[in-house]
């Protein structure tokens, strides 16, 4: 009787049908055909016997079977990644690409222009950004190192706090302190996407209309300068901004910002630059 034998591709299918929900999304990310990854799944449950998941209300639950490869299928995807990142962080000399996850305005406002003076030390490094608002997956390698602003929760992963973030109330350079901070005048903010955020939650409390919302704080900034309202708005963003003004600080509206990483780069040489020059400008954030 021939054994029955279980490929790791179907075993990471399973792993990433279950993390994204649905096989579009599944193939999307292993960047697969939707047939292939029916396909595997499928080849895993004839090489175990037994089916590995059924489809409830739209959403996949796990057999025995399933919980059992899925266990599988995780610690050889932690493996795979832990190895992959000793061989990255064994490298020597400062030079190759470093992947770097921050959101949009903190990673296209502050830190591009602040690139410069790190290549000029360390030319051979390619620093490559990825802007988004939502929280990236180191363990997915989407990114090295990424700029967070709350503590990072995985184990796996370092969690160095470098500054923080403060807030104030902007107006356009032309209103009066008395109308900006009149109840009638109206609010630029960002959208609440359901996650309890102070800069979201500060705005909705002052009992005033919004003219705009936007889930970029960078578009909420150019409300105000097109005089949509006020707005607040972190000051590495509004301060000496040209068409803004200050109108108070709000001291009671801040964040942290933490990096994280895996623990085989803390001293690699390729990474350690660029956590130092990430740890020392965000240092320098107002």
């Amino acid at each position: 009787m021939q054994k029955s034998t279980i490929a790791w591709d179907d075993l990471l299918t399973l792993s990433t049908l279950m993390r994204a929900g649905s096989y579009s999304a599944c193939a999307r990310e292993l960047d697969i055909t939707h047939a292939t990854a029916i396909r595997r799944i499928r080849r895993l449950e004839a090489a175990l016997g037994k089916p590995v998941a059924t489809r409830t209300d739209g959403s996949f639950v796990l057999t025995a079977a399933g919980r059992n490869a899925l266990t599988a299928a995780r610690q050889m995807e932690q493996s795979a990644d832990r190895l992959l990142r000793e061989i990255e962080g064994a490298g020597t000399g400062v030079s190759g690409v470093v992947r770097v996850a921050a959101t949009a305005s903190l990673g296209s406002h502050f830190l591009t222009p602040r690139l410069p003076a790190f290549y000029a030390r360390h030319p051979d490094v390619e620093l490559r950004l990825e802007v988004d608002n939502r929280v990236t997956s180191l363990a997915r390698r989407r990114a090295h190192i990424a700029v967070r602003l709350a503590r990072p929760q995985e184990d796996s992963l370092v969690a160095q706090r470098v500054g923080t973030i403060h807030f104030g109330l902007y107006a356009p350079a032309a209103m009066s302190a008395a109308e900006a901070n009149a109840r009638e005048t109206p609010l630029c903010g960002l959208l609440d996407e359901g996650f309890t955020l102070p800069e979201v939650q500060w705005p909705q409390a002052q009992a005033r209309h919004f003219s705009f919302q936007s889930n970029s704080f960078l578009a909420v900034r150019e409300g105000v300068r097109a005089v949509l309202g006020v707005a607040l708005l972190p000051h590495y963003l509004g301060a000496g901004e040209a068409g803004l003004a200050l109108v108070r600080n709000v001291p009671e509206v801040v964040r942290e910002v933490w990096l994280a990483y895996p623990a085989e780069f803390r001293g690699a040489s390729r990474f350690r630059p660029v956590i130092d020059w990430l740890a020392a400008t965000l240092a320098d954030c107002p």
